[in-house]
C-alpha cells in the first residue's frame, strides 16, 4: 500500500509545471489526501495518476485560493472525472462550482466534492441540465492501455460482420436505451443513430492493425469509457463538418444535424458498447445491416414520432414502377426517414452488374437527394442511407416549401425522378404564405392543405420529362372543392396512373385516411398538353397487414404492379 509520502511526491510531480503555488497549505494537504484516497480506496496506481491526473491552477470562483481542483482524463486528454476540494466553510460554494463544471462539459459525467471529512459523489445527467448524488465512484480496473490484462484489445480485423443472427443487434441496443435511461422510443432511436454514426467513424478512421476505441477493454473505468465515446462522437461531427463543408455549399446549415450532444447515461453507453464492440458495421453486408436498422421501425415507434411513415410495401411498389437507374438524379423533398432513397439505392444496386463500377458509386454518393424539416428525421435518414451504401451527405435539414433562394446547392427543374409522400392534414393559413415560396396554387386562396403545395413543389423540382410518384389523400383527386388542383395538374403533367390504396395503409402509424398513388410525367413542351392519352386506374384492396399493423393475407400490389408495368410498356411514360 502506498504511503502519504509517496503522494507528496506525486503531488509535487503534478504541480511542478505551475508558475505559482496552487493554494494555501491547508488546501495543499487536502489535495494530497485526495490523491491518497484515489489510490488506497479506489485502486488508482500512482504511475497512472502521474500520467492522467491534472491539478488546475486557475479557478472561476472569487475566492479561488481556497479551492483545489483535479481532473482525471481519458487517453485523449478529455476530463472524465472532476474533483473539487475546499475547507468546510467553503464546501457549499465548491460543490456549486463542481456542478457548473459538469454541466458545462459534454464529456465528463462524474464529480467528487470533499473537505476531507464529508465527501459527495455527483453524477451529471446528460438528458437534462441536472446532477444527482450517488453513493460512491467505481474503482480502477487495470486495462489493456496499461498492459495489465491478458485479453488483447480488438483491431478491425478481429471484428465480426453482421449475420442474419445478428439482425436484432440494433433493436437490442434500442431496447437497452429505453430500459436503462427510460427514453421514449423515438428519443431512443435518435440516440441509436448517434451511436451508429460514432461507430462508423471509429471504424473508418482507425488504422487496420490498431485497436479501435469503442471497446471496453481499453478503459479502466466505465466513466472513462463513456467519456471517450462522447468525445469520439464530437470528433466525428467535427470531421464531417470539416470534410463536407469543402464539398457542399451551406453544409453546416443544411446538414449539420449531428452537432448535438449524446444524451445517454454512462451506464447505457457501457452496455451498448458491450453489445456492439465485437461487430464491424462498415464491413458488413449492406442488406443485412440495413434490415437490422429498419427492424427498429416498428409501427408503434413510427406512430410515436408523429410521422406518417410510408409503408415498405408501398415504397417497394413505387420504386418498382419508377425503375430508377444510375442516370437518374433523384429527390424526395419530404424524405422523412429516407426510405424512398434507400429503396432506390437498393434497386439500382441490384440491377448493376458486379463488381460495382464508378457509375454506381457516382449514383450512390451524388444522385440521391432528400429534404426534411425535422433534424431528428434527418439523422435517421442519414443513418439509414449510410447503412445502405451512402448518399447521406445529400439529406438537407430544411423546409421543402421555402423560396428556392434557401437551397444553395439544388435548383428547380433539375431532377429526373421524384418519389415522395408529403405530410397530410396540415392546413396552411394566409398568415404563413409570406414565408413560403412562389406557388400558383396559393393565388387567391385564404388557406390551403400542405400536401397540395407539396404536389406543386415536386413539379417545380422536376425537369421537363421527369417522372413523379407521389402519395396523396383521395380528396385531392376526387373532391369538388379541389377541382382547381386537378385542372392545374393536367396543365403541368401527363398523368400516367392512379392507384387507390386501402384505408388501413397508414392506420398502423396513426392516420386513418384514404390515399392513392399518383404517377405522372412533367410535360416536355406546350404542344403535348392537348394530346389525348390513356390513364391507368388501379386499386389495391390488401396491403399485407391490418389496421393494427399485424400481417393479414397477401398484398395484391404485386398483381397491380404487373398490370401497370405492362401498361407503361405499351403506352410509355
Amino acid at each position: 500500500m502506498a504511503t502519504l509520502g509517496t503522494f507528496h511526491q506525486v503531488y509535487s510531480a503534478l504541480t511542478s509545471h505551475l508558475a505559482a503555488p496552487l493554494a494555501p497549505k491547508k488546501c495543499e494537504a487536502l489535495l494530497q489526501w485526495v490523491l491518497f484516497e484515489l489510490t488506497n480506496s479506489f485502486c488508482y496506481p500512482s504511475e497512472w495518476l502521474q500520467q492522467r491526473c491534472n491539478i488546475i491552477q486557475e479557478y472561476s470562483p472569487p475566492n479561488s485560493s481556497n479551492y483545489g481542483k483535479i481532473s482525471l482524463t481519458t487517453n485523449e486528454g478529455e476530463p472524465y472525472l472532476w474533483i473539487v476540494v475546499a475547507p468546510p466553510e467553503m464546501i457549499e460554494e465548491a460543490e456549486n462550482h463542481l456542478k457548473q463544471t459538469l454541466l458545462s462539459s459534454s464529456v465528463a459525467g462524474l464529480g467528487i466534492c470533499t473537505d476531507g471529512q464529508n465527501t459527495k459523489y455527483i453524477r451529471r445527467r446528460f438528458d437534462t441540465d441536472k446532477c444527482d448524488y450517488i453513493s460512491y465512484i467505481e474503482s480502477f480496473t487495470p486495462s489493456n492501455a496499461e498492459g495489465m490484462k491478458t485479453k488483447q484489445p480488438l483491431s478491425l480485423r478481429d471484428l465480426q460482420q453482421f449475420s442474419v443472427k445478428a439482425e436484432n443487434l440494433f433493436f437490442q441496443i434500442h431496447s437497452l436505451i429505453r430500459d436503462i435511461d427510460g427514453l421514449h422510443a423515438d428519443d431512443a432511436l435518435d440516440e441509436l443513430c448517434k451511436i451508429i454514426y460514432t461507430k462508423l467513424y471509429d471504424e473508418e478512421t482507425t488504422l487496420n492493425l490498431n485497436p479501435y476505441r469503442m471497446q471496453k477493454n481499453l478503459y479502466s473505468t466505465n466513466e472513462e469509457l463513456a467519456a471517450s465515446v462522447r468525445s469520439l462522437f464530437f470528433e466525428a461531427t467535427k470531421y464531417d463538418l470539416r470534410v463536407f463543408s469543402l464539398k457542399i455549399p451551406g453544409y453546416t446549415r443544411s446538414r449539420g444535424v449531428f452537432n448535438i450532444p449524446l444524451r445517454l447515461s454512462s451506464s447505457a453507453l457501457v452496455k451498448i458498447i458491450e453489445v456492439l464492440q465485437d461487430y464491424s458495421i462498415s464491413s458488413s453486408e449492406m442488406d443485412i445491416k440495413g434490415r437490422a436498422f429498419q427492424k427498429v421501425y416498428t409501427p408503434s415507434v413510427r406512430a410515436g414520432m408523429g410521422q406518417y411513415f410510408t409503408p415498405v410495401p408501398v415504397i417497394d411498389f413505387m420504386v418498382r414502377i419508377a425503375k430508377p437507374s444510375t442516370n437518374d438524379l433523384i429527390l424526395d423533398p419530404f424524405c422523412g426517414s429516407g426510405h424512398f432513397l434507400s429503396a432506390c439505392l437498393n434497386a439500382v444496386k441490384q440491377s448493376t452488374s458486379r463488381p460495382l463500377n464508378n457509375t454506381w458509386f457516382e449514383f450512390a454518393f451524388g444522385k440521391l437527394h432528400g429534404i426534411e424539416k425535422s433534424d431528428r428525421m434527418v439523422r435517421i435518414a442519414m443513418t439509414d442511407m449510410r447503412l445502405h451504401g451512402d448518399g447521406h451527405s445529400n439529406i438537407r435539414c430544411t423546409d421543402a416549401l421555402l423560396p428556392f433562394s434557401n437551397y444553395v446547392d439544388i435548383q428547380p427543374n433539375s431532377f429526373d425522378l421524384i418519389l415522395t409522400n408529403p405530410p397530410f392534414g396540415s392546413l396552411l393559413s394566409k398568415t404563413t404564405f409570406s414565408q413560403l415560396g412562389d406557388f400558383e396554387l396559393l393565388r387567391n386562396r385564404k388557406s390551403i392543405p400542405l400536401e397540395i403545395l407539396g404536389l406543386e413543389r415536386c413539379l417545380q423540382f422536376l425537369r421537363a420529362g421527369g417522372k413523379l410518384g407521389i402519395v396523396l389523400p383521395d380528396g385531392i383527386l376526387g373532391n369538388q372543392n379541389t377541382s382547381y388542383v386537378r385542372t392545374w395538374l393536367r396543365t403541368h403533367c401527363k398523368i400516367r396512373a392512379i392507384i387507390s390504396l386501402p384505408i388501413e395503409t397508414f392506420a398502423p402509424y396513426g392516420a386513418n385516411i384514404k390515399t392513392s398513388i399518383l404517377f405522372a410525367t412533367k410535360w416536355k413542351d406546350e404542344r403535348q398538353k392537348d394530346t389525348k392519352h390513356l390513364i391507368f386506374l388501379g386499386r389495391s384492396d390488401m396491403i399485407g397487414y391490418d389496421a393494427s399493423g399485424k400481417r393479414k393475407g397477401n398484398s395484391d400490389l404485386e398483381e397491380v404492379a404487373l398490370e401497370l408495368e405492362n401498361f407503361l410498356l405499351e403506352e410509355g411514360w
